[in-house]
């Protein structure tokens, strides 16, 4: 009896587990992370407006490995598919050095990944151009820690 019950509590456990694995957006942080080559989790979203209207989204992410790595993607929105001119960068708080990406792209520019930020602010920023008008956000001094 003792051996059916422990059976049982495994099948039970392993169902459970199989059940949480395959449950819809479990696993999407991660996932959006690996399918635009950030590592780490997503711990924040910023949009870029222009004349009222979403273009597209900042996303950035936090791994702990080399120190601190804050990585980040522009996600186009409001010309999602079409090639158009997209910039993302990101660099510790008060430095330079990291290249931002830039070009024509049209589903996301980046990723763009900067580590050792672990105490330290990031300053990020994005931005997309259709031909003749420009939609981008700067923050500084973000995410401190």
């Amino acid at each position: 009896m003792r051996r059916i019950l422990a059976t049982s509590a495994a099948l039970a456990l392993s169902l459970t587990g199989l059940s949480m694995a395959t449950a819809p957006g479990a696993f999407a942080a991660t996932d959006a992370a690996a399918e635009y080559g950030c590592p780490g989790s997503l711990i924040d979203t910023y949009n870029t407006p222009a004349t009222g209207e979403v273009w597209g989204q900042l996303r950035l992410y936090y791994s702990s490995a080399n120190g601190g790595t804050n990585c980040a993607v522009l996600l186009a929105k409001k010309y999602y598919g079409t090639t158009h001119y997209m910039e993302v960068g990101i660099n510790i708080s008060g430095r330079s050095g990291n290249a931002p990406d830039s070009g024509a792209y049209k589903y996301y520019a980046g990723p763009v990944s900067v580590t050792s930020t672990n105490g330290h602010c990031i300053d990020l920023g994005g931005g997309e151009d259709n031909g003749g008008a420009w939609a981008g956000r700067s923050l500084k001094s973000v995410h401190c820690g």
